[in-house]
């Protein structure tokens, strides 16, 4: 009795094929993704037919010089970007490991952890090793949460109320909230701002759009003195010269406020204390370079110092 014949096997996708469909989806054109990968456009379609081929799907649809992705392309956009994270991040590992220079560190942080505490980190980094390429990106929360997921950064730096259970987190040092409000305030006749104080004043605050914002108005309304916001503003530097303009009073962290802003503002500590920590994003699993360690442990001595020690 013959033996049935084995089903003809599907080819083993290439990662320059990966590399193709990850160019046509991000430039939405095959001639600009031929110029992005410096090869020809006839290569980049070959290329994108055998992806298709492959999976058996089709994944884009021609409108003149453009290209429309298809619904399974959208689906299947985000695991080739984690993909390609990856094995940026092996490169990365591997010229550290043969110790190049040249070698690069990508961080993903919101503003104030950025300037407050990963700036002076970096300085420390780079007077130990000046060869290191440090990429410092200001990005919000959710897209700090999908750089370190995707590997395109090698740690976040967020806040401690930031939640995501696919990364693991490392929460240091203990920050306070405390109330701002323009030069000449009654606020500065206090010294201290309950809840109470509030009332009859104009709030600006970050709003229930934000991580912080939600977090701040969870916490302030604990006490049952639940404030509404009448100004909305996402950015902390933004609030900070709103309320020097006068418009109104606020609650933020202390790191969103530099030496030259705290001598144009009257700042209170609560009566209700309103703390919180640094947290550092990481995806379980996957080394970083020595020199990211590197960075990560000055990142951990100038939180900790909770000021700049440059």
């Amino acid at each position: 009795m013959a033996e049935p014949e084995d089903e003809p096997s599907v080819p083993r996708l290439t990662l320059a094929q990966l590399d193709a469909l990850r160019a046509v989806l991000s430039t939405r054109g095959v001639s600009d993704a031929a110029r992005l990968l410096d090869v020809s456009q006839p290569a980049v379609s070959k290329l994108l037919r055998q992806v298709e081929r492959s999976l058996g799907l089709p994944l884009v649809q021609r409108d003149g010089n453009r290209v429309i992705p298809t619904r399974e392309a959208e689906m299947l956009q985000w695991e080739v970007e984690q993909l390609f994270g990856s094995y940026d991040s092996i490169q990365r590992l591997a010229a550290a490991l043969r110790g190049e220079t040249g070698v690069s560190i990508h961080v993903a942080a919101i503003p104030t952890q950025a300037t407050r505490f990963a700036v002076p980190a970096i300085k420390l980094l780079r007077e130990r090793q000046p060869d290191v390429l440090v990429k410092l990106e200001i990005l919000a929360n959710p897209l700090i949460i999908d750089a370190v997921v995707s590997g395109r950064a090698e740690f976040g730096l967020v806040h401690s109320m930031t939640v995501s259970p696919e990364l693991k987190a490392e929460d240091i040092g203990e920050h306070h909230v405390v109330c701002i409000a323009p030069a000449g305030h009654r606020f500065g006749g206090l010294a201290a701002i309950g809840r109470e104080d509030f009332r009859g004043e104009t709030f600006v605050s970050y709003g229930p759009n934000t991580i912080f914002g939600r977090w701040l108005s969870a916490e302030f309304g604990r006490g049952g003195a639940n404030i509404p916001v009448d100004v909305e503003i996402t950015a902390s530097p933004t609030l900070v010269e709103a309320v020097e303009n006068g418009i109104g009073v606020a609650l933020v962290e202390e790191a969103a406020l530099s030496p030259m802003a705290r001598s144009r503002l009257v700042v209170r500590p609560l009566t209700y204390p309103l703390t919180f920590r640094s947290r550092i994003l990481r995806m379980p699993g996957r080394a970083m370079s020595r020199q990211a360690e590197l960075l990560l442990e000055f990142y951990r001595e100038v939180v900790e110092r909770g000021h700049d020690r440059a």
